[in-house]
């Protein structure tokens, strides 16, 4: 009760502030009063009295300000009191704002924008319950390479026999695209097949009607059930809530829309956007070719997982029982997973996938290093133009101090006006990050699945940015307050004008040296991965992209069969041979660098795995004749495909150098075979011809063993096909061409990714990650380059407009103006060569940091830094240059009479 009063007075206090002050005064007043006529009463003058009353009061006004301290309230007037006296100060300097705010909003956007993609891609948990309690399965056979797809017996398995730490286990197939039909129309859709408990352990509701019951999808063919994704129900079905219930076409096979998820949930695979999710035994049926065992064969991995540990259970604890699960599995099934090792990972620290996800994370800390380096930039340029307007309201404070402001007082006050700056800096800073993280988002990455990037603001980037904002103003106001208040009031109030400016000023110089030690960090990373982007794209592809364009089809779109599919397919080829100006075509999987790609375990014939080893996994692709004379790959030995390659005849394939060399060392592998162990029907496939090595998964490291087998032979296993027509005809002449033809010949197969070579290399497996990351350091390195010349600018220009009464006397004695001009510009040389050592030493450091990141090019490279070096040494005369023309020109006379 006692607290509730004082908190009632305080409140009281504080929003009443004028008649707490008025019922204070009548109080004080009174007693005054009392004593007054208590004194008359005891034979005092009334003159006598009023002395003798306030005497023993011990002084109204002191006694007054005790009184307010005791409320407690004080200092939130006194803040208001320094806001209020802050905003007018910085209104009164509006250059002097307008400066500072734009170049803390530089870096706080900068940072903003890195850190919503690191937000987006690694922090952001996903919409479902629960978020932080899910987990990745992984496992390795022998020496083997880590997976993370199970087939659905195995995840059965370790689902069941993991109870006491996974509550629960769900699986999804990557995302696919199929062909949806809706008012006679077929249009790609992304697809994806799920375990029937998939929405169950997620723990999410449906938007409209109901998600997949666990009843469903347990066996092969049984449930023709379709659940939208909220974006596709409304774009495509204009938010049509008589949706549900209703049957639409999937690859022109009959199916049941029965619900539509909620907003905001586009699947739990990272990047990619699913817009359709179907019960995973329904594959079978609407997906060309899968075996109808699909659902108790162990070699099929198709299913990537997540599991959702027990309350209480850690990682560890759950990966201790997974491998007691893994011993058991290898035991119990030899022929598919002997050496099984379980492994487990939070989901978070997944993504993309468990084998590629240290890289992301090593990128995403190396540019938020970065960004915060040029942050701290900012923050250097800003605390150089705050020591000037320091110096200049020295006396501003010593009159304050002399009034009787303590030094915490001045302080606090000056620390004000720099986080009222850095307030607006972030305010301003948020939205350019926020603007840049959406440019970044707006280009296309050229996938054949649908991807979603959020960089939209949620409370982490809010708070990231207000802190980054915060510590900022503390920063850049920090050293200033302190100079400021630091000096002797006398000395200060007697001192001229220009004996208080002329002070060395060595903290000054100091910051300036850390902003060219930094710009020249940013700068040596910027010109790494510039030199690491230029050697990828002088990278030997082993084909040639120019002059080819792409068109991606799916025939089972439009419920085309197998004998219809490649009916079509020869047609489409032979049209499309006729056409002016076409100098070969054919038709493919999967084209280099994209997301799209078979692979396979493969049998090889006299070949002997490591002993604890899988079989080896290899990637291929579906092709027709005329693909390699397409993108110009040339066969080295024996054949290419031809019309002969037909189906019922001898399986053949073509493999790549790399293949040969690592499953036939020195031998001649034309004639050789080897199984290709899918699960449908592991052909033998015969060698017929080898390809030069190609670049089809990655642009870096050692190219891995490849194979092609012929369309007409493998067609069930991916009718998707891409054609590819290289022509010496405009892309535009041709894409209208081609569009012509595919819609003469089959108007209701939707074509899709149309594009140039060229232009589908642009993705994250090719070009677009160096693109990436070469320009973000790039625009880093920039902006801590405009950073360092402004800098090293205001310090020599401060410094010689100090020097003016220095450089008369100079002239007059007869200096030359080439003298006075060596004098500034070697001041501002040795301010920039201790900044170029210092900067050397950490731009080392920084480069040997990020190797494993770069091509071609050694993080120590002496050609790199050389050309930094002098680009930064150029780029500081010029800013030095300035204002030493400007002191050269001094008139001596006026110079002498500088004060």
């Amino acid at each position: 009760m006692r607290y509730l009063i004082k908190l009632r007075l305080r409140l009281h206090s504080l929003f009443h502030r004028d008649a707490a002050d008025t019922e204070l005064d009548e109080e004080v007043r009174f007693h005054v009063e009392h004593q007054i006529a208590a004194n008359i009463a005891a034979g005092m003058s009334p003159e006598e009295a009023r002395r003798a009353a306030l005497r023993d009061f011990g002084g109204v006004e002191s006694t007054k300000e005790d009184c307010r301290d005791m409320r407690n309230t004080n200092y939130l007037h006194d803040l208001a009191q320094d806001l209020r006296y802050g905003l007018r100060m910085l209104r009164k300097s509006p250059g002097f704002t307008a400066i500072a705010v734009l170049t803390l909003a530089l870096g706080i956007g900068a940072n903003t924008a890195i850190f919503s993609m690191v937000d987006s891609l690694l922090l952001r948990p996903l919409p479902v319950r629960d978020p932080g309690q899910l987990a990745v399965l992984a496992f390795r056979q022998g020496q083997g390479q880590l997976n993370d797809q199970f087939s659905l017996p195995d995840l059965r398995d370790i689902r069941d026999q993991s109870k006491e730490t996974l509550s629960d286990v769900l699986g999804y197939m990557p995302i696919g695209i199929d062909g949806l039909s809706h008012n006679g129309e077929a249009e790609p859709i992304s697809t994806t097949y799920v375990t029937s408990n998939y929405f169950s352990m997620l723990g999410i509701q449906p938007y409209l009607g109901r998600f997949i019951l666990p009843s469903e999808g347990q066996t092969s063919g049984a449930d023709s059930i379709l659940v939208l994704s909220y974006s596709y129900w409304k774009i495509h079905f204009g938010a049509d809530r008589s949706i549900v219930g209703k049957s639409v076409l999937l690859n022109d096979h009959p199916i049941t829309v029965i619900g539509v998820a909620p907003p905001g949930f586009y699947g739990v695979q990272p990047l990619a956007s699913a817009q359709a999710y179907l019960p995973f035994d329904m594959v079978t049926t609407y997906e060309f070719g899968w075996p109808k065992d699909l659902m108790v064969n162990r070699i099929l991995q198709n299913l990537h997982t997540l599991a959702r540990l027990r309350p209480g259970v850690s990682l560890s604890n759950a990966a201790a029982a997974l491998s007691v699960v893994a011993r058991r599995l290898s035991a119990q099934y030899p022929e598919t997973d002997r050496g099984l090792a379980l492994s487990i990972y939070a989901e978070q620290f997944a993504r993309p996938d468990v084998a590629s996800s240290s890289t992301l994370i090593k990128a995403a800390a190396l540019f938020l290093m970065l960004v915060g380096l040029v942050l701290l930039l900012a923050c250097v340029n800003v605390a150089n133009i705050l020591l000037v307007r320091a110096t200049t309201r020295d006396r501003e404070m010593a009159l304050r101090a002399a009034l009787g402001a303590g030094r915490g007082r001045l302080i606090r006050q000056l620390l004000t006006e720099s986080i009222l700056l850095a307030f607006f800096g972030g305010i301003a800073g948020i939205s350019l990050g926020l603007l840049g993280a959406r440019a970044i988002a707006s280009i296309q990455l050229h996938r054949f699945t649908p991807i979603h990037l959020d960089f939209g603001l949620d409370w982490r980037i809010f708070a990231y940015g207000f802190s980054a904002a915060l510590l900022t103003g503390i920063i850049v106001g920090i050293f200033p307050a302190l100079r400021a208040c630091r000096g002797e009031l006398n000395d200060v109030l007697h001192k001229s004008s220009r004996s208080v400016t002329g002070e060395k000023n060595r903290l000054r110089s100091s910051l300036v040296i850390i902003q060219v030690a930094g710009s020249l960090m940013l700068l040596v990373v910027a010109a790494l991965f510039a030199e690491s982007l230029a050697n990828v794209q002088r990278t030997h592809l082993g084909f040639d992209p120019h002059n080819v364009v792409n068109f991606a089809m799916d025939p089972s779109e439009a419920g085309y069969g197998e004998t219809q599919g490649l009916a079509f397919y020869k047609s489409l080829l032979d049209r499309v041979r006729a056409l002016p100006g076409v100098q070969s075509t054919g038709l493919t999987s999967s084209t280099p660098m994209s997301d799209y790609f078979n692979s396979d375990y493969v049998k090889v014939s006299d070949y002997q795995n490591p002993p604890g080893n899988g079989l080896p996994l290899v990637s291929y692709s579906v092709v027709s004749p005329g693909f390699f004379d397409t993108l110009r790959i040339p066969i080295v030995r024996g054949r290419g495909f031809t019309d002969a390659d037909i189906k019922g005849g001898p399986y053949v394939a073509i493999v790549s150098e790399a293949f040969a060399a690592r499953f036939w060392p020195g031998r001649n592998p034309i004639g050789e075979h080897f199984v290709k162990v899918s699960g449908f029907s592991n052909p033998v496939y015969q060698v017929v011809g080898v390809a030069k090595d190609s670049r089809f998964a990655s642009l870096t490291g050692p190219i891995d063993p490849y194979f092609y087998v012929p369309l007409a032979q493998d067609y069930f296993l991916s009718p998707l096909e891409v054609l590819q027509v290289r022509s010496s005809l405009p892309p535009d002449t041709m894409i209208r061409e081609v569009q012509g033809t595919v819609h003469d010949l089959a108007p209701q197969i939707p074509l899709f990714n149309i594009r140039t070579m060229t232009e589908s290399l642009d993705t994250l497996s090719a070009f677009l990650l160096f693109q990436l990351a070469a320009a973000v350091a790039a625009s880093l390195g920039l902006l801590g380059l405009t950073l360092a010349v402004v800098g090293v600018y205001g310090v020599i220009s401060y410094s010689a407009s100090q020097r003016t009464h220095e450089i008369g006397i100079r002239m007059a004695l007869g200096a030359q103006r080439a003298a006075i001009l060596k004098m500034i510009l070697r001041q501002g040389l040795v301010i920039v060569a201790a900044g170029l050592l210092l900067g050397c030493a950490a731009a080392f450091v920084a480069a040997r940091l990020i190797a494993n990141l770069l091509v071609g090019v050694s993080p120590g490279d002496p050609l790199t830094y050389s050309a930094v070096i002098l680009v930064l040494t150029l780029a500081a005369l010029a800013a030095c240059y300035i204002p030493a023309r400007r002191a050269m020109k001094t008139d001596p006379m006026v110079a002498l009479r500088y004060e």
